[in-house]
């Protein structure tokens, strides 16, 4: 098997990714016991290639509580470190950053768009 710079093997570092994405949203919603935290998706994790950081993008829905899951989420940090580190065989669990992904916002905003524009079309038939 091809090795990167470092040893790791090409698609460990993808792998492990996913399965952290996977584990975390399995931890916020049947784990966690604040309820600012069941609003957040995790739609993507990226992994350092030491897999020692990984960088965790979340959606939060309704928007408007996204400043309540930035509190939740820095108070949770540590509590959902220990969790993964009990989920995903690594030798030291990832720290962990969260950054907010407004992918999820702007497609509705652009449906939403798209939507005025095909009213507008069809008032003027």
């Amino acid at each position: 098997m091809p090795l990167d710079d470092q040893g790791a093997t090409y698609g460990r570092v993808e792998r492990v990714a996913e399965q952290v994405r996977r584990e975390l949203g399995d931890i916020l919603i049947r784990k966690t016991k604040d309820p600012r935290l069941h609003a957040c998706v995790v739609s993507r994790v990226r992994m350092s290639k030491d897999l020692r950081v990984a960088w965790v993008s979340l959606s939060v829905f309704p928007e408007e509580r996204r400043q309540d899951a930035e509190k939740a989420l820095e108070a949770a940090t540590g509590y959902l470190r220990r969790e993964l580190s009990a989920r995903v065989d690594l030798r030291r669990s990832p720290e962990l950053r969260f950054e907010f992904d407004d992918a999820a916002r702007q497609l509705i905003e652009m449906d939403k768009l798209t939507r005025s524009l095909l009213a507008a079309e069809d008032e003027e038939e």
